[in-house]
């Protein structure tokens, strides 16, 4: 059983202080990141893996991780390039996804699908989700 713990939390993030809090909120963010997912590709009548895919993929795949990775940024708060090395494509393309996202929201039926998106996984609300977990470690 000890190995099994000790193999559970990686390499990284043993001995060092507060270390289990950064993976904590690390696997925080890849849930809801997740959760995102799933939601995009139900709205976009798709499977999940087909964001990972190396080639572009039909129109509405590409528009599909355009909005994943809008909401990874703007909701969840990633960096360009932590979004491009997930989804194996460059950080501007990453960038250009953003604003391509951002020109469409002036459309009101694709504002209204973002927006609930937005509140189904929205962060700002569990920001200090994690301080009672501080005094503990």
């Amino acid at each position: 059983m000890t190995y099994c713990r000790r193999r559970a939390v990686p390499w990284t993030y043993r001995g060092r202080p507060g270390s289990m809090i950064a993976l904590l909120a690390d696997n925080r963010m890849a849930a809801h990141l997740h959760i995102a997912e799933g939601y995009v590709a139900r709205c976009y009548c798709i499977k999940p893996a087909e964001f990972y895919l190396s080639t572009r993929g039909r129109a509405h795949v590409a528009e599909a991780r355009h909005l994943i990775m809008y909401l990874a940024h703007v909701e969840i708060g990633m960096s360009h390039a932590d979004i491009a090395s997930r989804y194996h494509r460059d950080r501007s393309t990453v960038a250009y996804a953003c604003r391509m996202v951002e020109d469409r929201r002036d459309d009101p039926g694709f504002d209204v699908m973002v927006s609930e998106i937005e509140c189904l996984i929205s962060l700002r609300g569990t920001q200090g989700f994690l301080i009672p977990f501080g005094d503990l470690l």
